[in-house]
């Protein structure tokens, strides 16, 4: 299987070379035959899809009868282990490299089909269109979010709560958010979940927030670490789901490179913790006195924005509980 840090390698090398070519002057004729670039789409030059390490790693691992027989069948629940380690080893080196950091660990990922099928899915399992009372989009917000909202019935319940120069106005949301509590104490029925029966392996949030923390789209902002250790404060006190969409963390590098030309090593390590990070840390985390152990917080992750976008492979992070359920009861004797 390829490595994460060859893809990093040759994603670094691509920024350089894209990125350090002399101002050339404007083309003296246009080709009529050339489309012009849609900018609206998003799409990466075609450079920089890794096909040749993508062919090499499906060559290998489909060549090993250990990797493709256990690959092929129907495997764990979380998905394959050895991703899933390798995943965690490299999640420890870019976001917990501190020295008293408790490392990523491979309990604490599932295996998704990318951000966007997995946001679904965490709405199927922690939401329920009548307990939980709003649906909080930091704004200006990632566009088809809002289709995943309407499908899982919160057409109704969707909430915008601005940005600032921070990344959140706290105090807007925290306004919302007592609102809405009152209104759910005035409404009967509103006490405990409708549609979804009670699961000792799952819980219902009382409110979800989706956020975009590093380089929102379509903002580009990044949220404070202030600001990003207070929302999880605020998630904990009235039963928030964040989900951080943790997508374009990967993609960051300095306006300058580095002496020697490159720009690895400001690809090496994140610049700030993640709110998962944060939840996991912060005053005894998601184990402290009155908590039920599935924490506040989770990072949606994906390949398809540092492979390439029809890569709709990713993962998420929470706590142990949160990704897969508590451990099950010994059997009886």
């Amino acid at each position: 299987m390829f490595s994460f840090e060859s893809l990093r390698n040759a994603f670094a090398s691509n920024i350089v070379r894209t990125t350090t070519k002399p101002n050339l002057p404007p083309p003296t004729t246009h080709n009529a035959a050339s489309p012009p670039i849609n900018l609206m789409r998003g799409w990466p030059n075609p450079s920089l899809l890794p096909a040749d390490l993508i062919r090499e790693a499906a060559n290998k691992a489909l060549s090993d009868t250990t990797i493709a027989t256990a690959g092929l069948l129907y495997g764990p629940d979380p998905g394959y282990e050895p991703c899933r380690e390798a995943i965690a080893t490299w999640l420890t080196d870019f976001y917990r490299s501190a020295d008293n950091a408790a490392p990523v660990t491979a309990s604490r990922l599932c295996i998704t089909g990318g951000a966007s099928q997995n946001l679904g899915s965490m709405l199927a399992v922690y939401s329920d269109p009548s307990y939980t009372r709003n649906i909080w989009i930091v704004a200006p917000a990632y566009m088809l979010a809002f289709r995943i909202f309407e499908d899982a019935g919160f057409g109704e319940k969707m909430k915008g709560i601005p940005e600032d120069d921070k990344g959140i106005d706290l105090a807007a949301l925290r306004r919302g958010l007592e609102k809405s509590e009152e209104e759910a104490r005035r409404r009967k029925g509103s006490e405990r979940p409708v549609y979804k029966p009670e699961r000792k392996r799952a819980k219902v949030y009382k409110h979800v927030l989706y956020c975009v923390p590093t380089f929102s789209n379509p903002s580009s902002r990044t949220m404070s670490l202030q600001h990003r250790t207070e929302l999880v404060r605020i998630a904990r006190e009235y039963d928030v789901l964040l989900i951080a969409d943790d997508v374009y963390d990967f993609l960051q590098w300095p306006a300058d490179a580095s002496a020697d030309g490159s720009f690895d090593a400001a690809m090496r390590t994140a610049y700030l913790p993640r709110l998962v990070d944060i939840d996991r840390d912060l005053e005894g985390g998601a184990d402290r006195p009155d908590a039920d152990g599935f924490g506040n917080a989770c990072a949606n992750g994906s390949f398809s924005k540092i492979v390439g976008p029809g890569v709709r492979v990713g993962w998420v992070e929470g706590t142990d509980k949160f990704t897969y359920g508590p451990p099950a009861a010994p059997p009886r004797t």
